[in-house]
């Protein structure tokens, strides 16, 4: 009987996203008439508040933040989270699911290991003058032609590819807008997004600022060197506060997720999705270039949050010319456990922005994974909250003269960044991931979703997860190279075992949904104290497009225990086969 269902459910889908394709032309995928209960069409479209060009990066004075002594914690709202505490005890979770265990070591090897930035414990790479004290570090990277640039809250710095050598920083996130006015100037808020567009071979730059009035802050290099000269553009965030966002880019846009929240919002003043888009070829000029925003209410708030928007991996085969943009997000709604990833759909119009739409709201578009369940900590105190699934560390003796430690926060409410794309010519792939419970600590699991060339109706290809041995992993991120090879770079850590970094994967050719043996990148040697459970919020597994082989992973460790002192690390891997 469940098995008859789901081939109904599959059968509903397939005929509603057939039917939606239908009312597209082969030329442009024009607007029709929708079910307005299902597709968002009425967007908001800005132009830029401001736009200019920078002088060169290398010839800007660095200014730093203001001293103080005041150490903070950069804020992250939880919409799943409070939805879900408001349903307390109304369900079971679902099994475990099993997943085969690869006895294989890791096949890809690290070439480059490197400290990137850190926060008092890292000099010359310290960011602690810059920015006093903040956490998590929200950790993200991209890869150049030859350059990688590393941004963390609230700085960046540029290293050389080839060696790993720091070229210029850190710098405050800042920087990209310094003498540009606005809040782009003034508010170093987090957050921020450092990206490679592949297909033009330029970095941009994303940061929003979370003081009213909201902005997002773009800024696009006019040439490969990321010290150079950007276009720099400010945009309104008009639907509230613009929490968690990430970016993903494409030929026709530079596509932005995001939470938003208002005083007037259900859950903590969650309002809803605000996915936006932005005109990157007209952006790419320096020419003026409309940003056109949706803002996803469904069920009342109830059903649609913490998307990411899919980034181009494959320069040499992107998407259809007129195929809309993906988002993924939604992972679960219920103690009940989670059957599914739900997918959207953006078509961007910027020569007729009110044609623009948003569909698959309301959780239309299912795509059915192997059941799960959120790995969502909260209260590690024992105060009452919804569960206890929070990542421990080894004990230390801390200023009341016990000897305990901090549980970390797994953020495992929420699909972890990148949403990374890859067409090899034939097949488009998809490759994300999350944490989960398994039958003793948490995991990372990772998806590969799959859909022939010029369509956008997703389906699973293959699903893995890191082993059920009583050790605790999260804050992964995911991506795969042109051989068809996938990595995977996690944090982990015990009562035993301080937070460190690893990675695992699967080389192309291995049986389906089975992960290779995991291996080390950087040990860590310390606890984080006292940052509210706050850790990373996201890492980063970036493809380098110069050979399509080379993945670059970034996130947090601790060089010794401390609170506010963490440390970073910059690991480059490749698996043999790809060459």
């Amino acid at each position: 009987m469940e098995e008859r269902k789901s081939i109904s459910r599959q059968l509903v889908r397939l005929l509603f996203v057939t039917a939606l394709a239908s009312m597209f032309s082969l030329v442009g995928w024009a607007q029709t008439s929708a079910p307005r209960s299902h597709m968002l069409t009425e967007p908001t479209v800005n132009e830029a508040l401001k736009h200019d060009v920078s002088l060169p990066l290398r010839d800007l004075p660095v200014i730093p933040r203001v001293a103080t002594d005041v150490e903070r914690e950069i804020d992250l709202r939880k919409p799943k989270l409070e939805r879900l505490q408001l349903q307390k005890g109304s369900a079971a979770p679902l099994p475990e699911v099993g997943f085969p265990v690869a006895l294989t070591p890791i096949s890809a090897t690290i070439n480059l290991n490197f400290d990137g930035i850190g926060q008092w414990y890292n000099t010359p790479i310290d960011c602690g003058p810059i920015d006093n004290g903040v956490a998590p570090p929200d950790t993200n990277l991209a890869v150049g032609d030859t350059q990688v640039v590393q941004w963390v809250n609230e700085c960046f710095a540029v290293f050389d590819k080839a060696t790993g050598k720091l070229l210029a920083g850190p710098l405050p996130g800042t920087h990209f807008w310094q003498d540009f006015g606005r809040g782009c100037q003034t508010n170093n808020d987090g957050d921020p997004i450092i990206q490679w567009d592949k297909l033009a071979h330029r970095w941009v730059a994303f940061q929003n600022t979370f003081v009213y009035p909201y902005e997002t802050c773009v800024a696009i290099s006019q040439t490969p060197d990321a010290l150079g000269s950007y276009y720099r553009y400010a945009y309104l965030q008009s639907a509230g506060f613009p929490d968690y966002p990430h970016v993903g880019i494409m030929p026709d846009a530079y596509y932005q997720s995001q939470n938003i929240f208002t005083s007037s919002g259900f859950f903590g003043g969650f309002s809803g999705a605000g996915p936006c888009a932005y005109d990157r070829v007209k952006m790419l000029a320096g020419l003026p270039a409309k940003q056109i925003c949706f803002l996803d209410t469904s069920f009342g708030t109830l059903f649609d949050d913490s998307m990411l928007p899919a980034d181009l991996d494959s320069a040499d085969h992107p998407p259809a010319t007129g195929q809309p943009e993906v988002f993924l997000g939604s992972i679960d709604n219920s103690l009940q456990g989670g059957k599914a990833v739900y997918e959207y759909l953006f078509h961007a119009d910027f020569q007729y922005p009110s044609k623009s739409w948003f569909s698959g709201v309301d959780g239309l578009l299912p795509i059915k994974v192997p059941t799960f369940n959120l790995a969502i900590c909260t209260d590690p105190t024992g105060g009452g909250g919804l569960t206890t699934h929070c990542v421990p560390q080894p004990p230390v003796i801390q200023s009341d003269g016990l000897n305990h430690s901090d549980f970390l926060d797994t953020l495992g409410d929420r699909l972890m960044y990148r949403l990374a794309y890859f067409n090899d010519g034939t097949h488009q792939y998809w490759t994300v991931s999350h944490s989960v419970n398994d039958t003793s600590a948490t995991a990372v699991r990772w998806y590969q979703f799959t859909a022939p060339q010029g369509t956008n109706l997703l389906s699973l290809a293959q699903s893995g997860q890191t082993p059920n041995d009583k050790q605790y992993r999260w804050m992964g991120s995911v991506a795969m190279d042109k051989a068809g090879n996938i990595a995977l770079g996690y944090s982990k850590s015990s009562l035993l075992h301080f937070p460190s970094i690893f990675y695992a994967g699967q080389t192309a050719g291995d049986p389906p949904n089975t992960t290779e043996t995991e291996a080390v990148i950087k040990y860590g040697h310390g606890s984080q104290l006292d940052t509210s459970s706050r850790w990373g919020d996201y890492s980063s597994m970036a493809l380098d497009a110069a050979d399509g082989c080379t993945l670059w992973y970034t996130t947090e460790y601790y060089h010794k225990t401390g609170s506010f002192t963490w440390n970073t690390r910059i690991a480059s891997l490749k698996f043999p086969n790809c060459h």
